[in-house]
């Protein structure tokens, strides 16, 4: 198991990752409040809002290597997760609020894209 070495970057030490890895599994989630790493994202684009978002960034960087015919990547196949639910509940995750999607802005993040392309 690799793990992150003290002061090296956490971006550099993901694509390293990434790149030797032959399935991409991201955990997406989106919560009752309009958290979680797909919520998150639905503040992009509101009022001209944008910033670099981590998960956002890491997909695209996923999707380049999975579409570069020498990377290790072979698949992404994303886990889409709604609200956690307490113990009372089974626990678990709820489903993933699909009736919520509308809700992304069509205009994509500059921040995040202009940080991939670097």
């Amino acid at each position: 198991r690799d793990c992150l070495q003290d002061g090296q970057s956490w971006l550099a030490g993901f694509v390293q990752g990434l790149a030797a890895s032959l399935i991409c599994v991201p955990l997406l989630s989106w919560t009752e409040d309009d958290t979680g790493s797909v919520g998150e994202l639905s503040r992009i684009g509101v009022d001209g809002y944008d910033r670099v978002d981590n998960v956002l960034l890491e997909l695209i960087i996923a999707v380049v290597l999975r579409e570069e015919p020498s990377a290790a990547v072979h698949a992404l196949l994303p886990v889409l997760v709604g609200q956690a639910r307490g113990e009372a509940e089974g626990g678990g995750f709820g489903a993933f609020p699909f009736h919520k999607l509308a809700r992304l802005s069509d205009e994509p993040s500059r921040a995040t894209n202009t940080r991939a392309a670097a």
